[in-house]
């Protein structure tokens, strides 16, 4: 009886092996497929934040040309000017928050892989 026993564990200790083996083999290609892919997902990151700055420079001008800056007149009236202590909060989308860095975090994703590799 405590040879079967011996056995089973040696088998089941086979399979673990083959198990960890075949892991490790798909874990390493990963990493060499993401080390090829660097490059291209820093490009990518340049790109998302030029047109960041694209999308925020398009909004200011659409503002300016909604708002255009009216003529001075005569006031024909007395004007009551009011201000606004504070400015509205702007309201963010669901799910959605700001990443600051990108390209740090980025490149501290592919460091992280190359020093696990």
């Amino acid at each position: 009886m405590s040879y079967l026993i011996d056995v089973a564990i040696l088998v089941l200790l086979v399979g673990t092996l083959a198990y960890a083996y075949l892991v490790d083999r798909r874990v390493k290609a990963l990493l060499a497929v993401l080390k090829d892919m660097g490059p291209v997902v820093g490009q990518f990151s340049e790109a998302v934040d030029k047109s960041e700055n694209s999308v925020s420079m398009l909004r200011s001008v659409a503002d300016k040309v909604r708002n255009p800056i009216p003529m001075p007149q005569a006031p024909e009236e007395p004007q009551v000017v009011s201000f606004r202590t504070s400015r509205e909060k702007v309201k963010k989308p669901a799910g959605v928050t700001k990443v600051a860095g990108k390209s740090d975090l980025v490149r501290g994703f592919f460091e992280t892989a190359r020093a696990r590799g």
